[in-house]
């Protein structure tokens, strides 16, 4: 429990000198924002939640309201887009917690992680739903695998899915996740973008498009101006951002973009035919340097990791 601790001192002549018989307060009880362990989980978790509260002053909750999930109400007329946290059952927080170690927190050295490298609530749910008006039976919901609320994140998964998971769901989910919690990082100025990176591209000149398949030397001259595709196709396949001179203006927001997809999600084999374009290794490397000497984050462990 924590204490705040009153002390009264009457100064006299001397700047820091105080009385002797100057009474000292009562200790104050400051109440937790939550009880640990929470319910019925095995002991095994309940000891790791604990641990990772006692090291690192975040809460990681599987049994929590849905004030606590989005932290204020939903508002708004009938047309609202209402989320709601369906609970899992305590029996699989042990297989959440594994899972989130090993897609994401054993990637980050200790003080990162003391240093708000872990939200304050990492919130642990079975399903994340979106109700949709006018929709009907059996399609009134979207489902997601995350959200983020303030400083902290709930991510769903916590069932029975996660002992029967594949490898390659693993990583379709571990790509998923880690861009979120990256996004995270940089809109809590936990971590930055390095500014030199867009010394590098030129984001006056209007690359040549159309930009596809049917276009190879416009595909072409768009990567040797170090450009990256915005997504990739489960056969590989890239789609690009740039479409025309109306997506220019938001040249330097997508190159972050893939670029933050390409090191932290794509492994090594996936990348070598972009990193034979020079400007694309060059900012590929500045980029996976800079996160390693200003972090001791290893961000190409984490995009070649198998399970």
């Amino acid at each position: 429990m924590k204490h705040i601790f009153i002390i009264t001192c009457l100064c006299s002549t001397v700047l820091f000198s105080c009385k002797k018989d100057a009474a000292i307060g009562p200790a104050i009880d400051i109440p937790v924002d939550y009880v640990l362990p929470q319910g019925n989980a095995p002991a095994e978790a309940n000891d790791k939640i604990q641990s990772l509260y006692n090291t690192y002053g975040s809460y990681f909750l599987y049994n929590f309201t849905q004030k606590d999930f989005l932290w204020v109400p939903s508002t708004g007329g009938g047309n609202s887009k209402i989320d709601t946290a369906v609970l899992g059952n305590p029996q699989y927080t042990m297989d959440m917690l594994n899972f989130l170690d090993d897609v994401w927190l054993k990637f980050l050295p200790e003080d990162f992680k003391k240093k708000e490298g872990i939200p304050y609530r990492v919130m642990m749910a079975d399903t994340i739903k979106q109700y949709r008006v006018g929709y009907p039976p059996g399609r009134e919901y979207l489902y997601f695998d995350y959200k983020v609320v303030g400083k902290s994140i709930t991510f769903a998964g916590m069932n029975a899915s996660l002992r029967t998971m594949s490898s390659a769901d693993k990583v379709t989910k571990r790509n998923v996740l880690i861009q979120v919690i990256w996004n995270y990082y940089i809109q809590n100025k936990i971590i930055d973008f390095p500014s030199a990176f867009y010394d590098i591209s030129d984001y006056v000149t209007y690359p040549a498009s159309p930009i596809n398949a049917s276009n190879p030397a416009n595909v072409d001259a768009f990567r040797q101006r170090g450009f990256l595709p915005a997504s990739y196709a489960a056969n590989g396949n890239p789609s690009e951002w740039y479409y025309g001179t109306y997506s220019w203006p938001q040249a330097k927001s997508n190159d972050q973009t893939t670029y933050l997809l390409a090191i932290l999600t794509r492994t090594d084999a996936q990348m070598a035919s972009y990193l034979s374009y020079p400007m694309i290794k060059q900012k590929f490397d500045l980029l996976v340097n800079y996160y390693k000497s200003k972090f001791n984050i290893d961000v190409r462990a984490i995009a070649n990791a198998t399970y």
